[in-house]
């Protein structure tokens, strides 16, 4: 929806589009209506619901769509519906951390049941976001996951990488030494390691991982009577996930380009 601004920075309808309107100001910069949408507000100045424009000369009887919005006692989002012919097509709820960050959306939506009925569906599309101080890093649902890396100490995006969540769980794999665990009695049944032992075989997983392994841990498999490359065919293998990756190009302010 085109806008232009006054002096003061309050949206006003675009000129070209609507050369007719005298309006030259907005009461408390508050949209009352555009193009599309009728908006109302608390006393707080918070959008509490927004309904469709019914043009003049058409007559309709309630099946305009209406958005609702509802907010806590620090004015954050914390509720959402849309209806049409009242009846609900989508609700959302937002949780927050102590810190005010969001943290979680759960949406609803109109679907038909196994009887046949339109209604909400009963279990919600859930979205996870995880942050790094006040910067957005991680967003993850039933689907995707994206990163987000930033330029060290600012808010400027360097790399978005999007994994899709299936291609997370093949990721999963056993240690070496529950692999080990597994199978290591004499009847080919589980067997469990002193604490000690786990750890040193969990610091020789990660050599061999990075292809590094020291001396003192060839020495150590040498008095077992093992090698590295017998150690190595009981690991799990590495499945690398497929990804998206966007490197981001960012002006002198570090909002993205492309």
């Amino acid at each position: 929806i085109p806008y232009a601004t006054d002096p003061a920075g309050n949206r006003l309808p675009d000129p070209e589009l609507h050369p007719d309107s005298t309006l030259s100001m907005w009461p408390d910069n508050r949209i009352a209506r555009d193009a599309h949408y009728l908006y109302r507000y608390d006393r707080h100045g918070r959008l509490t619901e927004k309904t469709d424009l019914i043009p003049e000369g058409v007559i309709r009887t309630d099946d305009e769509r209406t958005h609702r919005y509802h907010y806590d006692s620090q004015h954050r989002l914390v509720h959402y519906t849309r209806t049409q012919y009242e009846e609900p097509l989508v609700e959302s709820r937002y949780l927050y951390d102590p810190l005010g960050r969001r943290v979680a959306k759960r949406v609803w939506r109109r679907e038909r049941d196994l009887t046949g009925w339109m209604s909400l569906s009963r279990k919600p599309q859930v979205t996870w976001y995880g942050w790094d101080g006040d910067r957005l890093t991680t967003i993850q649902n039933d689907r995707t996951r994206i990163q987000t890396i930033y330029q060290p100490g600012s808010f400027t995006p360097l790399i978005r990488v999007e994994t899709a969540t299936g291609e997370q769980a093949k990721t999963q794999r056993r240690s070496l030494a529950d692999t080990l665990q597994q199978s290591g009695g004499e009847d080919g049944g589980s067997v469990v390691f002193p604490p000690v032992l786990v750890q040193m075989l969990d610091r020789l997983e990660s050599e061999i991982l990075a292809d590094r392994v020291s001396e003192e841990s060839r020495r150590w498999l040498a008095s077992c009577g093992l090698t590295v490359e017998q150690m190595q065919n009981q690991m799990d293998p590495v499945y690398t996930p497929a990804r998206k990756i966007h490197l981001y190009h960012c002006d002198h302010r570090g909002l993205p380009l492309a």
